[in-house]
């Protein structure tokens, strides 16, 4: 059985009234506001594309989704801003990421600016759940997102936020034992969202399936992380990426032990079951099902 994973924050406090209006979290007009994916539509897609059954399944896993959430959170001006990104990463660098050969990667200022409005919507839309967990960061909080905003309409043209992106290159051939039985699922096949935060830190971390965007904000310097810096006017990344924070390494193993926290039900998994007997040619070409494979067998051999 394979179920995909989505574990992405995005409980969004929307200015908006019942008629859809309210003001823009970017541009912060009073406009009627657009439903806009807190994570891009397109992971969405290429998910249940790539999956055994066709379908996603969230931090719920017995409800079966067709789309990634949305919130009522930009304008329609403000939601083709970030469209326009969202295209220019799918189109030069998406495919790319997710592949197995994955060895390096050239890349111009697009892919900058969209590591920004990533970690942007993941600090506006957890900033109320930052009030009250971290009230100690606020003040950096509405700083950053500020500085961000403004950089994002284009009106600061440079901004001193470093940005990281480590790829999952490829199907590792083991895993420690004591890894989650659910790691290699949550590293190749999941989308989370989420700030990263606690009494003396805060970071965006944003996974979309095998690209893993980091975005340090307290310290704003991210330590341990080789080979993984997005420069603001474009270069290259290499392998080997190497992370060797361990704050970090902790911090990811509770969110694959989160991720799978809920049982899948006996009903729902004869409903995988059956989705996949149905259309077998599917199953069978599937990277969901390649991915449990190869989990399988790590499992087997460890």
């Amino acid at each position: 059985m394979t179920n995909e994973s989505i574990k992405a924050r995005t409980h969004v406090t929307s200015t908006a009234n019942n008629g859809g209006v309210g003001n823009c979290a970017l541009c912060l007009t009073q406009r009627p506001l657009a439903r806009s994916h807190i994570v891009p539509a397109f992971v969405g897609r290429y998910l249940k594309e790539t999956s055994a059954t066709g379908y996603m399944r969230g931090v719920e896993p017995n409800k079966r989704m067709q789309d990634l959430p949305t919130r009522r959170l930009l304008c329609a001006e403000c939601e083709q801003r970030f469209s326009a990104l969202e295209r220019a990463f799918s189109n030069k660098y998406f495919s790319h990421l997710q592949s197995d050969r994955f060895r390096e990667l050239e890349y111009d200022g697009d892919l900058y600016r969209f590591a920004i409005s990533l970690s942007w919507r993941c600090i506006v839309s957890d900033r109320d759940l930052l009030a009250k967990d971290a009230p100690q960061h606020l003040k950096q909080v509405n700083q950053i997102l500020e500085q961000w905003r403004l950089y994002l309409l284009g009106i600061h043209r440079r901004i001193p936020t470093e940005a990281h992106l480590f790829v999952f290159a490829g199907i590792p051939l083991s895993s420690p034992k004591d890894s989650h039985p659910k790691s290699l699922h949550y590293l190749l096949r999941a989308v989370d969202m989420t700030p990263m935060f606690s009494q003396r830190s805060l970071a965006s971390y944003v996974k979309l399936i095998r690209s893993l965007f980091f975005t340090p904000i307290i310290p704003n310097k991210a330590h341990g992380w080789k080979n993984t810096r997005i420069h603001q006017e474009g270069g290259k990344l290499i392998n080997p990426q190497i992370v060797t924070n361990a704050r970090f390494g902790s911090f990811l193993t509770s969110r694959v032990e989160g991720a799978f926290k809920t049982p899948l039900s006996e009903k729902q998994a004869d409903r995988i079951d059956d989705a996949m007997r149905r259309n077998p040619s599917r199953v069978l070409q599937s990277e969901s099902i390649e991915v449990w494979l190869a989990s399988l067998d790590q499992r087997r051999s460890s």
